[in-house]
């Protein structure tokens, strides 16, 4: 007696034997056709991806065992459930024997789970990677052998229903299998060609009559999963390759940044180091020519004079913006606003530019009313107002320049008028960015480097204003900056402040009294010899503490000690002051200093001493010395 089982399985080989025959009539016509297959798969599956990276691989594979969970549950869940439900339709011990096999599946999905969780803090990436990528496909592989195993439940059960169900889970596992494995999608043809071909082999005996209309369908959903699975897994590659590109370009601009700022800071250590050599020769200069101007007596030499007191003046003012900029970019200096008058300050930056308009065939105009001032750090203001001359010097081919300033309701507006190229509307809002030059594509370093508006742009940002543009291109430009006003009564402290000084100055007296200045430079003494003589004043000069005593206990009794805060060896000006104020208690003391910033400049402040930056302004110093000496 044969089992109906068997007798299925005759029927079933039977046909499939009809079916076979005609194949080897039909060989010659299938590999013809194979070309076209070809290209059919081509334009329906995207195409492969490029070779990936350790990096990435790792990163796809931690994707894949993150989603592990969910299909352990499902390898649980789904055969016991699915078991329980068609007890009846199906052979038992065909029943028991799948869910046995979904058991292994189970097993086989925490061993990967739990192994991979554990190696993760023993291996390293690139030894982690190769091993567990292909423990990886052998679970895949596991998982569609056994998955695959629920096709032959088709062999021991009659119910169409049973059949069905079977198919939609294979559906199921299909679809969630390539998105869960959609991060190495060669994981799909190890779980999914187990799957698969079973179910295929199997539809006619699934579905009598209706096999091949089954198996196109599921030929149709592969492609489609395929493809699905396909997209996925380039997207997530694009996004890890653009989150590591995104990293590196992180990192290198950290490094870059660091780079920038460690220069800034070598920079600044070097200016703070090197400005006490660097002021001292402008500081004897300066002294020199004030000295030259007291003592000249020729009407024929006074314009020469003055002239070489008004470059001298320059030189002087530049140094200090030079410095003063350098702390403002280091931070080191916040910036303070104070008054600031406008009419002397654009004569003077404008005559920096007077004999490159004369060359140019320019005209350059202020239009400042005699008394303006607004709130502004007197070196920005300097720098933001330079830099706008200059560029419309750089561009303006005929015609002029024309400078204004007025005071306005809430504000105090600068405006610089050029009759230039012009500005189209399209640049205007980038002129200002670093680098940005509208004439010069090219980038041609000749035409300058594009940096003019952007540092004053941070310029007037720092003094709190506001600023714009206004262009006609083939007519010119007007850039504008706007600070806030002084307060009328911070105006009448400066012209009360400002008549004292003047008052000062035009007093003829002679000074007397006794100065000891206390400096390692030889030239710097000189000059103090030549201008406090030029005043009338007696003057000792020594090149250090050990000199200084040897003329103290010589008789000598100075009214003011003007001591160098950096003298040669282990002295010290402060030290050498706090010791003198004992045996010289008749004497008035102050520091001379060329230091940017340092311990003992901070202590010396902190002590309440007197302190004279160096270059010293002479009128400054000349009205400290008639407060602290008698007058002739």
């Amino acid at each position: 007696m044969i089992c109906p089982t068997c007798n299925k399985i005759a029927r079933f080989l039977q046909r499939r034997q009809t079916c076979l025959m005609p194949v080897a009539a039909t060989k010659n016509v299938a590999l013809r056709a194979t070309p076209h297959l070809n290209a059919l798969l081509n334009k329906i599956l995207p195409p492969p991806g490029p070779q990936l990276d350790t990096e990435t691989r790792a990163k796809l594979l931690v994707t894949v065992h993150r989603v592990s969970p969910t299909g352990i549950a499902s390898s649980a869940l789904l055969p016991g459930l699915t078991a329980y439900t068609f007890w009846n339709e199906a052979n038992h011990v065909a029943l028991v024997i799948w869910c046995a096999i979904m058991l292994l599946l189970t097993i086989g999905g925490m061993w990967f789970y739990l192994g991979f969780q554990r190696d993760m803090g023993r291996l390293s990436r690139s030894a982690h990677t190769r091993k567990w990528w292909n423990n990886m496909r052998a679970i895949a592989f596991l998982t569609g052998l056994t998955w695959g195993s629920s096709a032959l439940l088709h062999l021991y059960s009659s119910s169409v229903v049973f059949s069905s169900v079977l198919y939609l889970l294979t559906l199921g596992v299909l679809a969630g299998g390539a998105t869960s494995q959609s991060p190495i999608p060669s994981n799909l043809v190890f779980a999914g060609v187990p799957i698969l071909v079973p179910n295929v082999l199997l539809a006619d005996f699934a579905f009598p009559g209706h096999g091949t209309y089954v198996q196109l369908l599921l030929a149709i959903y592969a492609l489609m999963l395929a493809r699905h699975s396909l997209n996925l897994q380039h997207t997530l590659v694009r996004a890890i390759q653009l989150e590591s590109e995104s990293r590196r370009l992180a990192k290198q601009f950290q490094e870059e940044k660091e780079r920038a700022l460690h220069a800034s800071e070598e920079k600044s250590r070097f200016l703070a180091a090197a400005s006490h050599d660097l002021r001292q020769p402008v500081h004897a200069l300066v002294m020199l020519v004030e000295a030259l101007r007291a003592r000249n007596q020729s009407s024929s030499l006074h314009p020469l004079v003055e002239q070489v007191a008004a470059g001298t003046q320059t030189i002087d003012l530049l140094f200090r913006s030079l410095l003063d900029l350098s702390k403002l970019e280091g931070r080191k200096v916040l910036p303070t606003l104070e008054p600031c008058e406008l009419n002397s300050l654009i004569h003077d930056v404008m005559s920096q530019f007077a004999a490159d308009a004369r060359e140019s065939g320019l005209t350059l105009t202020p239009r400042v009313p005699d008394e303006l001032f607004a709130m502004a750090e007197p070196v920005l203001l300097r720098r933001a107002l330079f830099n706008l001359v200059q560029n419309a010097l750089r561009y303006t081919k005929r015609g002029g320049i024309l400078v204004t300033a007025r005071q306005r309701r809430k504000h105090v507006r600068l405006e610089v008028w050029d009759t230039g190229a012009g500005i189209t509307p399209e640049h205007l809002p980038e002129i200002f960015s670093p680098y940005y030059q509208v004439h010069n594509p090219q980038r041609d370093p000749s035409q300058g480097l594009g940096l003019g508006l952007a540092i004053f742009r941070e310029c007037v940002r720092l003094m709190r204003g506001t600023y714009g543009v206004r262009s006609v291109p083939g007519k010119g430009s007007v850039f504008w900056f706007a600070l806030a006003p002084v307060p009328e009564e911070t105006v009448a402290s400066v012209r009360a402040m400002r008549a004292n000084a003047q008052a000062e100055e035009a007093r003829h007296d002679r000074l007397r009294g006794t100065v000891l200045v206390v400096d390692d430079d030889s030239q710097i003494r000189k000059a103090w010899i030549a201008l406090m003589e030029a005043w009338g004043i007696r003057v000792a000069c020594a090149a250090h503490g050990g000199e200084a005593d040897r003329l103290f206990a010589k008789g000598l009794k100075p009214d003011i000690i003007f001591c160098d805060l950096r003298l040669p060896g282990n002295e010290n000006g402060l030290d050498l002051l706090e010791r003198w104020q004992t045996s010289q208690p008749q004497a008035r003391s102050a520091l001379l200093t060329g230091d940017l910033k340092s311990a003992a400049l901070q202590a010396a402040e902190e002590a309440g001493y007197f302190v004279l930056p160096k270059p010293v302004d002479p009128a400054n110093l000349r009205m400290l010395l008639r407060r602290w000496l008698p007058t002739a």
